[in-house]
């Protein structure tokens, strides 16, 4: 394990599916000690979930691939804290711990008697992380949410897909990935607090409905300005400037157009398309006259233009003029072989101890004298119980066998 800016910093994480265990990984990539407490007879759901939204998620032996990807950099302890003696044990490792993450339904811990204000009394520095659907206070403060929650109260399902597209969920989980980045960019910063403003600690509060109102920050606040009930959605069709567009290529592949300033860069666009016998046309020469009634056209004539080679050769012409914006649309199969991806270590070779050499996502920060890091996989579960129990309070094999003849450990 390499030295992470949080190595030192001690976290336990309570949390399942994605929301939480992705904002606890994000802190475990940048060396924070997270231990994953789960149930030894419920744990993690996302542990064997096979199929999510209609994909296969299975990995060898019946694994997930989902929890494998989100609980990396971690150490698993199966404690039952339904337990009076589970309890105990949750207690006296909040004593020393910087930040406790959960994300149960809102008021769980509460019932347990392992709320904040039980917890904060025990350890003042404490940082305690928590999740909601909804957010909480209101009357749907305590309901239960998933990332779909997100999408479809932010407005977020109404922002995709094309005028007059049905509301469109994205499979991908952007509701819990943005509500996990928003939740490590809130631990960070109670840390700081804490660091900075006199040792005390604070609670952290992140909801699936407001991160994704975040992830579409531009829209709303736009939209909450002008007064728009729908963010406008995207016809490439007819795109007011028809140089932000997308096009089809000879060969069935997609090109990007990024040319935000379209007065500037319609003469140079011309000149490496070989379109010099319409560069003049007085329907294409600035975004007024487009807004005529002519951008249609534009782009039908661009659709026509593009449809005449494979997209290698439209994207050497387009290099010539090192100005021009544009990029290639591409399949997240071919995110393996792309030179950026490559050059930056965007995707990083592991050798899974269960799945052998694969690929990962790297940590989206570089960071030059303490860079973030992956050092262990996803782990099983229980397979640091005694290692925790015995560093972090002393517990000799005895102790920690009685504790599993109990059925607290496993």
């Amino acid at each position: 394990m390499t030295v992470g800016p949080l190595t030192g910093i001690k976290m336990i994480e309570c949390s399942t599916w994605g929301f939480g265990p992705i904002g606890g990984m994000m802190l475990g990539d940048l060396g924070a000690d997270i231990i994953k407490i789960e149930s030894p007879t419920r744990p993690d759901a996302a542990r064997h979930v096979l199929n999510i939204a209609g994909i296969d998620n299975r990995m060898p032996g019946d694994r997930s691939a989902l929890f494998a990807t989100v609980n990396r950099n971690k150490r698993s302890l199966a404690l039952d804290l339904k337990t009076p003696r589970g309890q105990e044990v949750f207690k006296e490792l909040i004593k020393d711990t910087d930040i406790l993450l959960e994300n149960y339904r809102p008021g769980v811990f509460d019932k347990m008697g392992l709320g904040y204000d039980v917890l904060s009394k025990i350890n003042p520095a404490l940082i305690y992380a928590a999740t909601a659907g909804y957010g909480f206070k209101g009357a749907e403060a305590n309901k239960p949410a998933l990332d779909a929650v997100g999408q479809a109260r932010s407005g977020f399902m109404y922002t995709m897909g094309a005028p007059g597209d049905p509301p469109n969920w994205n499979t991908m989980g952007v509701a819990d990935v943005m509500g996990a980045g928003m939740l490590a960019y809130g631990m960070l910063a109670a840390l700081s607090a804490r660091e900075l403003q006199g040792g005390k600690g604070q609670r952290v509060e992140v909801s699936h409905i407001m991160a994704n109102m975040w992830l579409s920050y531009w829209g709303i606040a736009v939209s909450m300005l002008k007064g728009y009930e729908d963010w406008p959605r995207f016809d490439r069709k007819s795109a007011g400037n028809p140089l932000w567009n997308l096009y089809e290529c000879g060969d069935g592949e997609w090109i990007m157009l990024g040319i935000v300033e379209y007065d500037r860069h319609w003469p140079g666009f011309c000149d490496v398309m070989d379109l010099g016998d319409v560069v003049a046309d007085p329907r294409f020469q600035n975004l007024e006259t487009l807004a005529d009634g002519n951008a249609p056209e534009l782009v039908a004539l661009l659709d026509e233009t593009f449809a005449r080679e494979n997209r290698n050769v439209w994207e050497d012409r387009l290099s010539r003029n090192p100005d021009l914006i544009f990029t290639r649309v591409q399949h997240i199969g071919d995110l393996p072989s792309d030179p950026a991806v490559i050059a930056n270590d965007y995707l990083v070779d592991r050798d899974h101890k269960h799945f052998g050499k694969i690929k990962m996502l790297s940590h989206p920060v570089n960071l030059t004298e303490t860079p973030a890091s992956i050092y262990c996989d996803a782990p099983d579960l229980g397979e640091h119980s005694a290692d925790v129990l015995k560093e972090r309070l002393g517990y000799d094999d005895e102790q920690i066998a009685e504790l599993v003849i109990e059925g607290v450990v496993a």
